[in-house]
């Protein structure tokens, strides 16, 4: 759909092939400590796309375009699309390549 909504789809069979896939899936844990830590430092994904489910751990942070690291803040049972290195290539930099990373902090009680 994404291919298609630019204009590609003449070319999504041989974009597709040229692609490796995986599904990797991870779930934060609330830290034991009330101090902020990374979880995941700061990084591009190479695959296509990721597919972010909020759950009760926040600390998905988004990097501006300025360098300044934005909170996510989404709404429960909601999920984040983050355009990955292979699909940011295939639309030429048509849609922005987010740098993100994982801070979190635990619970004040």
């Amino acid at each position: 759909m994404i291919l298609e909504s630019f204009g590609l789809e003449k070319y999504m069979d041989e974009l597709i092939d040229s692609s490796n896939y995986q599904l990797r899936v991870m779930k934060y844990e609330k830290p034991k400590t009330k101090d902020s830590t990374h979880a995941l430092a700061a990084h591009c994904d190479t695959n296509t796309m990721t597919l972010l489910y909020k759950n009760e751990v926040n600390g998905l942070q988004i990097q501006s375009k300025d360098g300044e690291w934005i909170n996510m803040k989404p709404s429960p049972n909601s999920f984040i699309v983050l355009i990955g290195e292979s699909l940011s290539v295939w639309l030429n930099g048509r849609l922005p390549l987010p740098s993100h990373r994982v801070m979190m902090k635990g619970n004040e009680d």
